[in-house]
C-alpha cells in the first residue's frame, strides 16, 4: 500500500503522539457528559407529538453537522406511556422524502404498527390513538420505511419508548428518569475528519462504523448517587452485535428483556445486546469507585493506524458509559428484590412447527425476498407455534404483533441474558423459539417479521404475517 504525503504526515503524527503517552492516556479519550433525552410522557389524553425534521448534531467536539431527528434533536425524545390508557400520537413529517415509523415492542393490531400501509408523505401527518394493553416494557420507535429502514435509522429516526404499569411503579427499583434510571442508545457510525456520519452499506451483510455513540456522543459519563442505578439499553445499530462488562468485574443484575421484567433478577459478568434488543440492569455502586461499562476490546494502535487509510470495522474505543459515584444519597434504598414478578407461563398448546432460513450472501427468507402483495404465513390470535431459524451468516431476527420465549440456541438451553419475554433474537446457526401471536394484522397491514440486520431487511431479507 502507497501512502500519500499527507497520510503518512498523519500516521506519523499519530505515533509520535501515541508513543509518548502512558497505557491508559492512550485508551482513554476525553469524556462527555451523557445527554439525556428529554421526556415526553402522556398525560389525560393529551395528544404525544413526533415530528422528523432535520437537526444538528456535534457527534465529535463541538463543530455541528446536520442530521435528521426527532423534535428537533438527533434521536428522539423517550415517550413514557401507561399500560390501560389510550394514547394519540402524531407523527409529523418534515423532511423531504416519505418515512413510515413504527414502535418494536408495541402490542397493537397491524393497522397500527406502520409500515408500508401508512407512509407518512412529506409535509403529512398520520395520528393513530395506540390502545396500551401491555405489561411494563422498554420499547423503541423507529422509522421502519420500505427499503430505506438501514439509512433513516442511521441518520437518526429513532428513540426509547417505555411502558409503565402498577408492578413496574410498586417495585422497590430505580424509576427516576435521568437521576437513577436512564436511558443508553448504542449505535455505531463512521465519521469523517470533519464528524459528519458517513454511510457507505456493503453489497452484502450489514453496515459497521468504527465509532462508538451513547446517546449520539462517544465516551460518556454520568455522576450517580452510591445506591442502585437502573440503565435501559437498547442497541440502535444497523449490524453489530455487543457483549457488554463492566470494567472492574462486578456483576450486573439484568431484571427485564425486550418486552419487558424476568421473574427474578440474574448476576451476569457479561451481556449480549444485539441489533433491536432492549435490556434492562441494575449496578450496585454503593461500594468501590467509578465503573465503565464496555463492549469488548478497542482497536490497537497498528488498527487505528489502518483506519486512516480504509474502512475500519473494529471500534476505536468500546466505552460504553462511566458510572461515577457522588456523596449523594440513593433515592432507592432497598435491597435488589428477590423476586420481580410470577413465572413466565406459556399456552400448554402449540398448534404447529415452522422453518426460516435467512439470507446470507444473497437477502431473503426461505429463498423468497420480500413481496408487499404476498402474505407469508398466517395463523391465528391466541395460537403459540414453535418458530426454528437458521442463519448461516449471524444476524438478529424481529417478529411484529407477537412475543416469544426462546427455547434453544444450536439445540442447546439459552444463554441467561436470552431469558423473558423477546421479540428480537441474535441467530448464530439455529434458534428454537416459542411464539405468542397477541393482535391481529390483515393483508392490508400485516405484521413484518425481518432480519435486524437493517441493510439485509431493506434488500429483501423480510416476510409479512396475518394474525386473523
Amino acid at each position: 500500500m502507497s501512502l500519500s504525503r499527507r497520510q503518512f504526515i498523519q500516521a506519523s503524527g499519530l505515533m509520535v503522539c501515541a508513543s509518548g503517552l502512558p497505557a491508559t492516556a492512550q485508551a482513554k479519550g476525553k469524556q462527555n457528559a451523557l445527554p439525556i433525552p428529554p421526556l415526553l410522557e402522556s398525560h389525560r389524553g393529551q395528544p404525544l407529538f413526533l415530528t422528523m425534521q432535520r437537526a444538528h448534531w456535534a457527534f465529535s467536539g463541538d463543530r455541528k453537522t446536520s442530521v435528521w431527528g426527532v423534535n428537533g434533536r438527533y434521536l428522539g425524545p423517550t415517550v413514557k406511556v401507561f399500560s390501560g390508557d389510550d394514547v394519540k400520537l402524531i407523527y409529523g413529517n418534515r423532511l423531504n422524502e416519505p418515512v413510515s415509523m413504527t414502535v418494536s415492542g408495541l402490542q397493537v393490531p397491524g393497522p397500527l404498527m406502520g409500515g408500508a400501509g401508512r407512509m407518512i408523505s412529506p409535509g403529512t401527518d398520520w395520528a393513530p390513538v395506540l390502545p396500551i394493553r401491555q405489561a411494563a416494557a422498554t420499547c423503541w420507535y423507529h422509522a421502519n420505511t420500505p427499503n430505506r429502514m438501514a439509512p433513516h435509522v442511521y441518520q437518526g429516526l429513532a428513540g426509547l419508548w417505555l411502558v409503565e404499569d402498577s408492578t413496574s411503579k410498586s417495585l422497590p427499583i430505580p424509576n427516576h428518569y435521568g437521576v437513577d434510571d436512564f436511558p443508553l442508545i448504542i449505535q455505531d457510525k463512521r465519521l469523517d475528519n470533519f464528524g459528519v456520519p458517513v454511510y457507505n452499506p456493503p453489497s452484502s451483510g450489514g453496515f459497521v462504523g468504527d465509532t462508538l455513540l451513547v446517546n449520539g456522543v462517544q465516551e460518556p459519563f454520568i455522576e450517580v448517587s452510591r445506591g442502585w442505578v437502573r440503565l435501559r439499553l437498547l442497541n440502535a445499530s444497523n449490524a453489530r452485535r455487543y457483549v457488554m462488562r463492566l470494567s472492574d468485574g462486578r456483576p450486573m443484575y439484568l431484571i427485564a428483556s425486550d418486552l419487558g421484567f424476568l421473574p427474578l433478577p440474574l448476576a451476569l459478568n457479561q451481556i449480549s445486546l444485539a441489533p433491536g434488543e432492549r435490556r434492562e440492569i441494575l449496578i450496585d455502586m454503593s461500594q468501590g469507585g467509578e465503573v465503565t461499562l464496555t463492549a469488548g476490546d478497542a482497536a490497537t494502535l497498528m488498527e487505528r493506524l489502518r483506519g486512516l487509510f480504509e474502512p475500519s470495522s473494529i471500534l476505536v474505543s468500546t466505552q460504553i458509559l462511566t458510572l461515577k459515584p457522588t456523596g449523594l444519597l440513593p433515592l432507592v434504598t432497598n435491597n435488589l428484590p428477590a423476586r420481580l414478578l410470577t413465572d413466565l407461563v406459556l399456552p400448554a398448546n402449540i398448534s404447529r412447527t415452522r422453518e426460516f432460513r435467512l439470507g446470507d450472501s444473497l437477502p431473503g427468507i426461505n429463498g423468497a425476498m420480500w413481496d408487499m402483495t404476498r402474505t407469508d404465513v398466517q395463523t391465528q390470535e391466541g395460537r403459540c407455534e414453535r418458530w426454528i431459524v437458521h442463519a448461516d451468516s449471524p444476524q438478529p431476527f424481529h417478529i411484529q404483533g407477537a412475543m416469544f420465549l426462546v427455547r434453544s440456541i444450536n439445540g442447546a438451553a439459552p444463554a441467561a441474558d436470552q431469558s423473558g419475554w423477546k421479540d428480537t433474537v441474535w441467530v448464530d446457526g439455529d434458534a428454537e423459539l416459542l411464539v405468542y401471536f397477541t393482535q391481529s394484522s390483515s393483508a392490508s397491514f400485516p405484521f413484518l417479521y425481518y432480519s435486524h440486520t437493517l441493510e439485509m431487511a431493506d434488500r429483501g431479507s423480510t416476510g409479512q404475517l396475518v394474525v386473523q
